[in-house]
């Protein structure tokens, strides 16, 4: 009589378990490095969006808005995994132009004359309480912004057309503000993982990426830096990558 045998010998569940294990570890290893790049990324995906929401709001409004950069971190401390910086506020001017004050969004303080609350306005990079906290995460110093007239540095200014005010100064031989987020933790293994976000005249932002060899065909968003200057096929679209305004 034929006997079936049923379940499993202590081999083929001891062959599965090292599968297991083997994928397991993979799985780790893999995601050490790209949750950091998500973050740095959503953080860069963040600061986009916060550029579109002023401009629309100085549209909206028929006053001007800006974006303040408040706290960055140097290069030379990319690498430490003890610090961390990034602070930058949206706010809403005054006036059309020459904006003395800034109500920090939500805009409340034209009501009673007190900015009661910035609870949309406000991204600290750095707050564990805060949905826009980045483990690992840096915003770097930005290149020199003076900003329009007196007052304003370190501000990117729309007008109610949404077009950037600042002065020719403050952009680059390319006719962008541009603005960086760090992932540390590839600093820290002497790897470049960041991501720029590139802003025209016109008020349009782009957002690129610049990654180290050791990671190809893991670009999770944006256009390689490397490629994105000069370099005919953004233009085309041909590698995923468009410049979303022209520059005047």
């Amino acid at each position: 009589m034929l006997r079936i045998r049923h379940g499993f010998t202590l081999l083929e569940l001891a062959i599965v378990i090292a599968i297991v294990m083997v994928l397991t570890a993979t799985g780790i290893i893999m995601s050490q490095d790209m949750v950091p790049r998500y973050r740095t990324r959503k953080a860069a995906l963040t600061f986009v969006s916060k550029i579109n929401e002023c401009r629309m709001a100085a549209i909206r409004s028929g006053r001007e808005c800006s974006v303040e950069l408040l706290e960055g971190e140097d290069a030379a401390a990319h690498s430490d995994l003890t610090t961390q910086s990034g602070l930058y506020w949206v706010a809403l001017g005054d006036a059309s132009t020459g904006s003395t004050t800034w109500d920090v969004l939500p805009m409340d303080s034209y009501d009673d004359g007190v900015d009661d609350t910035t609870a949309e306005g406000v991204v600290d990079l750095t707050d564990e309480e805060s949905e826009h906290y980045a483990h690992r995460v840096s915003l770097q110093t930005w290149p020199a912004i003076g900003g329009p007239g007196l007052g304003n540095t370190n501000r990117i200014v729309f007008d109610p057309r949404g077009w950037l005010t600042n002065p020719h100064s403050d952009f680059d031989s390319q006719g962008h503000l541009s603005v960086t987020f760090v992932n540390k933790l590839a600093h820290s293994k002497d790897l470049k993982d960041d991501y720029t976000i590139y802003i025209s005249r016109a008020g349009m932002p782009r957002l690129d990426t610049s990654h180290s060899d050791p990671y190809p065909g893991l670009i999770v968003g944006g256009t390689k830096h490397s490629s994105s200057i000069g370099d005919p096929e953004i233009s085309s679209g041909t590698d995923g990558g468009t410049d979303t305004g022209p520059t005047p």
